[in-house]
């Protein structure tokens, strides 16, 4: 992954990490009376909004989104936004700064812009900005598949696709990730036009097997790559306007240590769909005070779905608070480290995973999560049925609670269980093993604490460490790794909802390091042999998926990779997560599946088909603001 795409992840993937996942303890809270969810926001005549953010504080903070710190959770999307808006859980894409895409043509894409868009300092946006986003920061994905962009005039643009072209459905996946309103070109010209003056200067490259590596195509040397990354490195440093320069429906207008007060920002080309005239987001860190003002009425919007029974009791206390459910595009899990002995060894991880009473993890780490019988399988579990035919699943080992299995599967690699109950090599050698999560992540330090407790009643002795995130992930990848097993998000869908987002993951960029997989060239080099019997690298089958434009071919490529990482067994998904978003009724007014409410008790599972599009897209992490600005939920 280029220095910049992981800049970017890292801005935005933190803060949802750290956001959508919020668990802890509840506090005290008032009870108000009960609104009826079609008053619309009737008992917020003020037009305030108000929920919880983090962001540097002054007077560090500044207005370039790619600089250190970036510009805020949630604020990157109250003031930004894209041609598209893409909804990361259900796949929906809703046209923002784009009027209509034409993917008739092999390869190009025509985009078509608004006339009426500004930025926030009242430049006009134009098709020169896309430009300039995607030659500067270039390392984002989309650019990986393309030759080049073209400005035919200022509210068209045309991406130029490399040969052979991704299909359709990924030409629009990877063009809806971005907010390409982000680099203001009249504001750092200097910068783009100096990396497009390098650009101008490069061959493409002519090797086939190389198609979706490189920027523009384009295979540039280190020294190109090094004087590029200080034109990005110059950029971040120097463009830091006092507050961020946006498309957006709002603006910042004050920022302190404890809030950020925005204003709905009048050149917004849809300000009249805009409901809420002020936003106010506060820093609250100790969760005990979070849900006092969640439970008080005082923050109109919260994410995270609480243990069981800290959920019931903050419903409880305020008759005006409805919690929505929903899956999460990601799961928890732990990584096995295989660079330590014996996790080198596929009999002995298999092992450990027939140990894991999973049912009972979850019920801490997430009572309302999705536990499965696999281990590692490449997708979020509710994918299963849809990408996996039931043939080639029967064909998948699986990994129920069974400790005899476990003790079997040790005692045919020489393992014995002494008078201690402890199990120990065919040489006596015993272990004590390290799990190891952020101390930050809640999830993974309520499960961490109970895989730790139930490898060492199995008689495996394990110890959970939870280590500060300044220093967790590169405890986990420096040298060997310092720790044998460490949580993450495995089977992760980051962007779109297809098991080629969390392949990718596991296969090119983050899970397969934590693992230290051999790997070559950035990805991993693991082969294995496949269910039909053919030996198989996962990385380099990745590489053809978006091409592939039969789906049965498609469907047998993610079989393939999802079956030999299950077979592998070099990660564990201890449960799909189900997150949620809490509304305040009585200010917000218009709730989705609002007529289900009461059945409910406000307490909403995860919804039907017909109901999970709108009520995913009350999750700020998968949605942006798109609940605020299409004006649905919140009638006059």
């Amino acid at each position: 992954m280029n220095r910049k795409t992981k800049l970017v992840a890292s801005l935005l993937g933190s803060a949802l990490v750290s956001f959508i996942m919020l668990i802890g303890c509840g506090g005290n809270a008032e009870t108000s009376a009960t609104t009826n969810p079609s008053q619309g926001g009737k008992n917020n005549p003020e037009g305030l909004y108000t929920e919880l953010g983090s962001w540097p504080m002054p007077p560090q903070y500044q207005g370039n989104p790619f600089a250190s710190g970036g510009v805020g959770w949630p604020t990157w999307s109250f003031v930004f936004e894209g041609l598209f808006q893409f909804i990361g859980s259900t796949n929906k894409i809703y046209n923002r700064i784009a009027t209509d895409v034409d993917n008739s043509h092999p390869n190009e894409t025509i985009v078509h812009l608004r006339h009426d868009v500004k930025w926030s300092d009242g430049y006009p946006f134009t098709s020169k900005d896309v430009w300039a986003y995607y030659t500067l920061n270039s390392g984002t994905e989309l650019t990986h598949y393309l030759t080049g962009i073209q400005t035919p005039d200022d509210y068209t643009v045309v991406f130029k696709w490399q040969d052979p072209a991704p299909i359709g459905e990924f030409k629009n996946f990877y063009l809806s990730q971005d907010y390409q309103a982000t680099i203001p070109y009249h504001l750092t010209k200097k910068w783009v036009d100096e990396d497009a003056a390098i650009f101008a200067q490069q061959k493409p490259d002519s090797d086939p097997s190389d198609n979706g590596k490189f920027p523009f195509n384009f295979k540039l040397s280190d020294a190109t790559n090094k004087k590029m990354n200080n034109i990005w490195s110059d950029f971040t440093k120097n463009f830091s306007p006092k507050y961020p320069i946006g498309t957006g429906a709002y603006k910042v207008n004050k920022v302190t240590a404890t809030d950020m007060i925005l204003e709905k920002n009048p050149l917004y080309y849809n300000a009249n769909k805009v409901r809420f005239k002020k936003v106010d987001l506060k820093v609250v860190q100790d969760l005990n005070q979070q849900y006092a003002l969640l439970g008080a009425g005082k923050i109109d919007r919260y994410d995270g779905t609480q243990p069981r029974d800290i959920l019931e009791s903050i419903l409880s206390k305020n008759q005006n608070l409805v919690h929505y459910q929903m899956f999460d595009s990601s799961c928890v899990g732990f990584i096995f480290n295989t660079a330590h002995k014996p996790f080198d060894d596929e009999v002995f991880r298999k092992a450990v995973i027939y140990a894991l009473d999973r049912q009972r993890i979850r019920e801490v780490g997430n009572y309302y999560g999705h536990e499965t019988d696999l281990s590692g399988i490449g997708m979020i579990e509710s994918q299963v049925n849809q990408y996996i035919k039931p043939d080639v699943l029967a064909k998948y080992t699986k990994y129920p609670h069974d400790p005899d299995k476990a003790a079997q599967l040790l005692e045919s690699i020489g393992w014995k269980k002494g008078s201690d109950g402890i199990w120990r090599e065919k040489d006596g050698k015993s272990f004590n093993f390290v799990i190891a999560s952020d101390a930050g992540w809640v999830p993974a330090v309520n499960s961490g604490e109970i895989v730790a407790e139930q490898l060492t009643a199995f008689g495996l002795p394990t110890k959970y460490k939870a280590v500060d995130s300044g220093v967790y992930w590169n405890n986990v990848d420096k040298g060997n790794g310092s720790y044998d097993m460490s949580f993450d998000w495995v089977d992760m869908c980051w962007g779109f909802v297809n098991p080629f987002s969390p392949m990718r993951n596991a296969y090119w960029t983050n899970t397969w390091r934590h693992a230290h997989l051999p790997g070559n060239n950035g990805e991993a080099s693991f082969t294995a042999k496949g269910f039909d019997g053919q030996m198989i690298t996962p990385a380099k089958l990745l590489h053809q998926i978006p091409y592939m434009n039969n789906y049965s071919d498609r469907q047998h490529a993610i079989e393939e990779i999802s079956y030999v990482t299950n077979q592998s067994a070099w990660y564990v998904n201890l449960f799909q997560n189900v997150t949620g978003t809490w509304m305040n009724m009585k200010n917000i007014g218009g709730v989705p599946w609002a007529d289900a409410v009461p059945k409910y008790q406000r307490n909403m599972p995860v919804p039907p088909s017909n109901q999970s599009e709108r009520i995913a897209e009350t999750n700020v992490g998968f949605a942006g603001i798109q609940f605020l600005v299409d004006g649905t939920y919140f009638p006059n």
